[in-house]
């Protein structure tokens, strides 16, 4: 008889997960399926937030993050941690970033909980010192140029009982954690008979948007600027790069560009300027507060927040910890964590996967109480009627600016509301290539007459920007995607 799979037994296990790089898209499908079943997750600084919001509602997420400053009396505390909620529950997920045995402590968790008899099981991640080089153009390894390669991490630069035998070194390196001993790393390379002139690539925020790659060679890697996280090879495979950089070639492609985005303000913005993009921020509409009956949150087992600025509206009014809050995308969800509640979301970010994802959850009648922008359709609230008591209440609406930006026609525009949408054509403005934040958008830019050319699949500014480079790298000439 086959082995029950331990995810559904009645076993207590705690799940040491590598949860990859700084994208959260290169997570394993197994690492995904225990972070979605788990009772417990136990994660790290560098472990992306959007992976937690697939957790179930009832998860206990600890974040262990200032806890992993490299000392043994905060590693024994997250030992004691993992030990005591795996006594307890079930399935109990300690996410790390990167690989959990790649000089991320995991094996002494592990050892740990095998000392005092809890069961556990190991799920490998996608490591930094695998993929930053991969996602800079540059291999590990070259049939014509190496065989063999070592992964060091850059704490063990001082002379330590254990520290590196330098002279024993293969010629091609990956290093981590080393930006801050650098030119010690560089120093004892060179007397252990490595080239001064070996090249040298210093890779930060590997597989992000914002990655960045910069050259030198061992006599010049100390002074050269750099700051984490950040990976270092060494070796001549980085003459690779110049052919099979793929990543930041494509981060390129918006380099130069005259960009409209509907929103004045955020982080996504400033990626896009250091991607080297010429940003137009500026929303269409304004925000005008409107006069309502403030209602008593306690009457209701259920809160709607489907935007920030909802949020915002409830600046002086006390929120219940004892009820659930269901919102739409990750800003107002950020904005009612700084609050101190944490919320629910789907995994796409609108009304009808809302409404879905909130029926799917419910498993008897509730009192739902949804607060919106007067011009917000009524998709969401109708569906939930069907199965639950729901009252809508309009806090704000939105009207179209009056000033209007002196520039027309761009190069690509992107549109994050059906509201922008509406206003963008009445403005007349124009752009070679329309990304659409997603369906409700795109509804709206059609009934204006104007065809998104990309809708994104994750409906956030970062998601619209994925989407485009995607498209782009598609294109012979700019704009003319060779699939079309």
């Amino acid at each position: 008889m086959l082995r029950e799979s331990i995810l559904e037994s009645d076993l207590l296990v705690v799940y040491i997960v590598g949860a990859g790089p700084g994208d959260p898209k290169l997570i394993t499908v197994k690492a995904l399926e225990l972070i979605k079943k788990a009772d417990v997750i136990l994660y790290d600084k560098l472990v992306s937030k959007d992976l937690l919001s697939y957790s179930k509602k009832e998860c206990i997420k600890v974040y262990v993050g200032k806890k992993s400053e490299g000392s043994s009396q905060f590693q024994e505390d997250i030992n004691r941690e993992l030990y005591d909620y795996g006594k307890d529950y079930k399935i109990v997920v300690r996410l790390k970033g990167g690989d959990p045995y790649i000089f991320g402590r995991g094996a002494e968790e592990a050892m740990y909980l095998y000392e005092r008899g809890i069961p556990f099981e190991v799920i490998p991640g996608i490591s930094s010192t695998v993929s930053c080089p991969m996602y800079s153009g540059i291999p590990l390894s070259y049939r014509e140029s190496n065989s063999v390669f070592a992964f060091l991490t850059g704490h063990e630069a001082e002379n330590k009982s254990f520290s590196i035998n330098w002279n024993k070194l293969p010629d091609t390196l990956v290093i981590v954690m080393g930006i801050k001993n650098r030119e010690a790393i560089a120093q004892n390379l060179i007397k252990a008979g490595f080239d001064p002139k070996t090249p040298v690539a210093i890779i930060k925020n590997g597989t992000s948007l914002l990655q960045e790659t910069t050259i030198c060679d061992l006599s010049t890697l100390g002074k050269t600027p750099a700051e984490p996280p950040s990976v270092i090879f060494v070796g001549k495979n980085v003459l690779f790069r110049d052919k099979l950089d793929f990543f930041e070639k494509k981060l390129s492609l918006i380099k130069g560009k005259e960009i409209f985005v509907s929103r004045e303000s955020g982080e996504e913005l400033e990626i896009m300027k250091k991607m080297g993009a010429k940003v137009y921020a500026y929303s269409l509409i304004e925000i005008i507060n409107i006069d309502f009956k403030v209602p008593n949150l306690s009457d209701y087992d259920v809160v709607v927040l489907t935007s920030a600025k909802g949020v915002d509206r409830l600046e002086n009014i006390d929120l219940p910890k004892d009820i659930e809050y269901y919102t739409i995308g990750p800003k107002t969800e950020e904005k009612l964590i700084e609050k101190g509640i944490y919320s629910r979301r789907p995994e796409k970010y609108n009304s009808k996967e809302l409404a879905k994802f909130m029926i799917s959850e419910f498993k008897e009648r509730k009192r739902i109480l949804t607060l919106r922008s007067q011009e917000a359709p009524g998709y969401l609230e109708e569906r939930l009627k069907e199965f639950h008591d729901v009252t809508r209440v309009d806090v704000y609406k939105v009207n179209m600016r009056r000033d209007i930006p002196g520039k027309k026609n761009f190069d690509i525009a992107f549109i994050s509301s059906s509201s922008n949408a509406d206003a963008f054509k009445k403005m007349g403005l124009n752009a070679e290539i329309i990304v659409s934040i997603g369906p409700e958008t795109s509804n709206g830019l059609i009934k204006n007459g104007i065809y998104p050319t990309i809708e994104a699949d994750n409906h956030t500014l970062l998601g619209m920007l994925e989407a485009l480079l995607d498209y782009l790298v598609g294109c012979d000439n700019f704009g003319k995607n060779k699939r079309s």
